[in-house]
């Protein structure tokens, strides 16, 4: 049996409001040099691996860009690795989780939303309800990704808010 997407490690090919502190920004060793490919192996194994899948990674990914230039701005990597090398790494992992979750099935979608919510510790309700009229996560598909597949990706996650949405709405009191 193949291991799901999201539980293989970051490296493998194949927002911040609710992060904890300690997952917005790992420390970085300033006399260690990187180039863009050791950087985002990095970005990967310490920043990344701390999340419960690729959904969480994908909405974390995306809440470091900047929604006006598309740069992606992390507090301690983008000072210490330089504005143009960390936007790179942050650029490559994105699109590295988004096509994970390409390749995700239906019911792993909604498993990880499921664990996002519960991640957030949100009212789960609320949070669906609002999800479903904002759609925000449109916004977190990278710069440049394909038409069809940012589609698909939308179109797997509204389904996924769908059967949430009416799992938590069984469980509601009368």
């Amino acid at each position: 049996m193949s291991t799901p997407p999201e539980s293989k490690p970051f490296s493998d090919p194949g927002s911040p409001e609710f992060l904890r502190p300690q997952l917005l920004g790992a420390p970085v060793d300033p006399t260690r040099r990187f180039d863009a490919d050791n950087l985002t192996t990095y970005i990967g194994d310490l920043v990344l691996q701390s999340l419960p899948n690729d959904l969480t990674r994908m909405i974390y990914l995306a809440s470091l860009r900047d929604c006006n230039s598309g740069l992606y701005l992390h507090p301690e990597i983008s000072q210490q690795r330089g504005l143009h090398e960390a936007d790179r790494a942050f650029r490559m992992c994105h699109e590295r989780v988004f096509h994970n979750l390409l390749s995700t099935r239906l019911p792993e979608y909604v498993q990880q939303l499921g664990e996002y919510v519960r991640y957030t510790r949100g009212e789960t309700v609320t949070m669906l309800k609002t999800w479903k009229s904002l759609q925000a996560y449109r916004a977190t598909v990278p710069v440049g990704a394909q038409a069809a597949s940012a589609e698909l990706f939308c179109l797997n996650l509204s389904i996924a808010l769908e059967i949430l949405s009416q799992e938590a709405s069984a469980l509601q009191p009368v």
